[in-house]
């Protein structure tokens, strides 16, 4: 299982109506920074575009592609452009486009079509596929699903488990400020543009959420709170092919003493899903005040052959947990079916 990150963040253009903000090369080098140290990812697997590829189309092309066929099963391959945005109407396709640095405002051909990057990210072997595009016009990327499904990009074929992602800088403008926000709480990070001093802030610092992962849906969630308590941008937009809401993408660096107490699970089921996640496990003193439940959880667990480690170390944590004997019979007829003797 491989996973690969490709961070492109053209910063100077050779196009003097073309913008050159600083914030632009500081967010895609804390990217690289952030994620190099995220031990989910970590800096082999994290490539940034260099700076003498950023002016070639081809080049910068190249990257996303050889990153997208070492990404493998079971793994995921995230795309991040922080850059300059465009769109226009009398363009075949009328697709988003991205600026490298030799692209020019009013030449549509020096841009790059977002259907190539879209392209490349479908076609990977990756299970989880996610772009981030912090940029003008990134609240008019379709979905990376299957065009003949669902009315998004044709010509690549895409399955719904294979799990894609598009997480854009703005919901319903089109316009996206590079200016730094000066309420972030990291110094170094108001000096990104403020959709991404958001995001890295919450990948650098985590979140309060109870899980050690970063689920997509927890990333929305956290991004739309700050930036709703920031009061000065624009919210963020993701846009699910499916349900994966739940798919990790980063590691939640929260200090777990600062982090909010898990909800408690309460029939056999809640239970037996829960103990398959870390927080679940750290739990299981909760579960054994009921030998009853304790004992059909396991064999819940038991039964199925992907979670009967977990039945066992619960099973383990059971025997000595029920020193009295009537505590011990309720939870083995349950757990095993047979009274002891």
């Amino acid at each position: 299982m491989e996973s690969r990150a490709v961070v492109i963040g053209p910063g100077y253009y050779a196009d003097t109506d073309i913008s050159s903000p600083k914030e632009i090369r500081n967010s895609a080098r804390k990217y690289v920074e952030v994620l190099g140290s995220d031990p989910k990812w970590g800096e082999d697997r994290v490539r940034s575009v260099p700076p003498e590829s950023l002016s070639s189309i081809n080049e910068v092309m190249t990257i996303v592609q050889q990153a997208a066929d070492e990404a493998t099963e079971g793994g995921t391959l995230l795309v991040i452009y922080v850059g300059h945005g465009a769109r226009w109407r009398d363009v075949p396709g009328d697709q988003v486009h991205f600026a490298v640095e030799s692209s020019r405002r009013r030449a549509p051909w020096t841009w790059l079509s977002s259907w190539y990057v879209y392209r490349a990210i479908r076609k990977s072997r990756a299970t989880l596929k996610v772009l981030i595009a912090d940029c003008c016009c990134s609240n008019m990327l379709p979905d990376l699903g299957d065009g003949d499904r669902d009315g998004s990009l044709p010509g690549v074929l895409g399955e719904e488990d294979e799990g894609t992602c598009v997480l854009a800088a703005a919901a319903n403008n089109p316009e996206v400020s590079s200016e730094g926000c000066t309420q972030l709480p990291d110094e170094d990070l108001r000096e990104c543009t403020p959709f991404s001093g958001h995001l890295l802030s919450i990948l650098r610092n985590g979140t309060k959420n109870h899980d050690d992962e970063l689920t997509i849906g927890m990333i929305r969630d956290a991004l739309r709170r700050d930036l709703a308590r920031c009061g000065t941008h624009d919210k963020a937009k993701i846009r699910l092919n499916d349900s994966r809401e739940g798919a990790p993408l980063f590691t939640n660096r929260k200090i777990e003493g600062q982090r909010d107490d898990p909800p408690s699970p309460d029939s056999v089921e809640e239970w037996a899903v829960a103990l398959k996640t870390p927080s679940g496990i750290r739990s299981i003193d909760q579960l054994l005040r009921d030998p009853q439940k304790t004992g059909k959880v396991v064999a819940m667990l038991y039964g199925d052959p992907d979670s009967q480690d977990i039945a066992l170390l619960v099973n383990e944590r059971a025997n000595k947990s029920f020193q009295d004997s009537g505590q011990f019979a309720i939870y083995w007829v349950e757990a095993c079916g047979t009274v002891p003797e």
